[in-house]
């Protein structure tokens, strides 16, 4: 016997991107049902739970998103796709924005009390967010129980 399951929205994967593309869905169209397939536990699967460096954005001067670009660019090795590059460069402030006031991340802060940022990885400003090391962790422990708090999302 195999079970059939009907939904509206079929999302594959439940990394950072696929629990973000289901939770984008439940806000825009929350009618709709979503089925998120996860090839292990939700929130413990994909590639954004090992993060510990950190999430690359600019969020203050003097950094720019053309040196975020070319930063980016060299780190590629100068093959990557350089729209798609200036896609993420672009979005990245944002997402980090949504990540902490839309689905409860907590970044490390100064003691100013903004988003601390610290360099990692070859960036020529201090660009990175992090959560200590356990930046992955806490993006995929509020993206999961912000997936689980939804009704219309279901986790297969």
């Amino acid at each position: 016997m195999i079970d059939v399951v009907d939904a509206d929205v079929l999302v594959l994967g439940a990394g950072g991107a696929g629990l973000c593309a289901a939770l984008h869905v439940a806000a825009a169209a929350p009618a709709l049902s979503v089925a998120v397939v996860v090839k292990g536990l939700l929130g413990r699967a994909g590639c954004t739970r090992m993060v510990q460096g950190g999430y690359n954005a600019v969020l203050t001067e003097p950094d720019s998103l053309e040196a975020h670009l070319l930063d980016t660019l060299s780190g590629g090795g100068f093959i990557n796709d350089q729209e798609l590059v200036w896609t993420l460069v672009t979005e990245a402030p944002g997402r980090v924005l949504e990540l902490e006031s839309r689905y409860g991340c907590l970044f490390d802060r100064t003691p100013a009390g903004r988003i601390h940022q610290k360099p990692f990885a070859g960036q020529s400003h201090d660009r990175t967010i992090h959560k200590g090391d356990l930046t992955g962790i806490e993006i995929m422990n509020r993206l999961a129980e912000q997936t689980l708090a939804r009704p219309s999302i279901r986790a297969f």
